[in-house]
């Protein structure tokens, strides 16, 4: 199995986090029984293209906000693409209701589909440069009707993305120009969870990156997290992937990734 992940262009970075392509090869013994697949939450939407090869069959699904480690069902011969939405721009490519879709899936049945996506899908291989077809896809693309940005919650989300969840409430509030109850109220709103959540999850997630990927030293990444020690970071772990380090761990072993970013 292979991973990889990819920026957006640089005008679509405000809405976008990151495109993703996963492949699963076809089994030796040629099953399609599904695998399942083990998902870290991110806090973000998801719009994801599926084309299953060995039985000719294309798929699109929103997934909601992931606030939970969840599992899913792949298939072996399948090729997997991906946008992930920052919070806060679920209705750039979902009319539903954020709430509504919190660590849910819709499926989007064919006749919805908007042409980019049905031009898009019927591109998807193994060997297709996921990066310049979403560019091209997305570039023009204005939104579903009544998509409007919240600038307030980009500057927010922004922040803590980029300083990893450490920003206090209070800094945030300050930099939203709101008090703390109204910035949590709207970040609610237009993302489906709380700040809390958003940055325990980033926190959570730069950790794992740097102890897997980047092979940082455990107490290094400790420090650098501001977790208390390695058992309050295995505990964050546990209640917000609600899994086992290590089970997880073997688990990413058997992916190939290729790029992280």
């Amino acid at each position: 199995m292979i991973y990889k992940e990819y920026l957006p262009a640089p005008a679509l970075q405000d809405n976008v986090e990151c495109y993703w392509k996963f492949i699963i090869p076809a089994c030796q013994s040629e099953s399609t029984k599904p695998i399942p697949h083990i998902v870290l939450p991110h806090g973000c939407c998801e719009l994801v293209f599926i084309k299953l090869l060995a039985i000719n069959q294309e798929l699109i699904v929103f997934k909601g906000t992931s606030t939970s480690k969840f599992t899913v069902d792949v298939f072996p011969d399948a090729i997997y693409a991906g946008i992930r939405l920052k919070p806060g721009h679920s209705k750039w490519l979902c009319a539903a209701p954020v709430e509504e879709l919190l660590n849910q899936r819709l499926l989007y049945p064919p006749p919805d589909w908007h042409s980019w996506q049905k031009d898009l899908i019927g591109q998807i291989s193994a060997e297709m440069d996921i990066q310049e077809l979403l560019n091209a896809a997305l570039l023009d693309w204005k939104g579903e009707i009544g998509y409007q940005p919240h600038e307030r919650i980009n500057l927010v989300t922004n922040r803590i993305v980029s300083d990893r969840g450490k920003t206090s409430i209070i800094e945030l509030a300050d930099l939203a120009c709101l008090s703390v109850r109204q910035l949590q109220r709207v970040f609610k709103r237009e993302t489906g969870m709380s700040i809390k959540q958003f940055s325990q999850i980033k926190k959570l997630r730069h950790a794992i990156l740097q102890l897997y990927f980047k092979q940082q030293n455990q107490n290094e990444m400790i420090v650098d997290h501001d977790y208390t020690d390695l058992s309050h970071f295995y505990k964050s772990f546990r209640n917000i992937a609600q899994y086992k380090l290590e089970d997880f761990f073997k688990y990413i072993d058997l992916i190939d990734h290729q790029q992280i970013v």
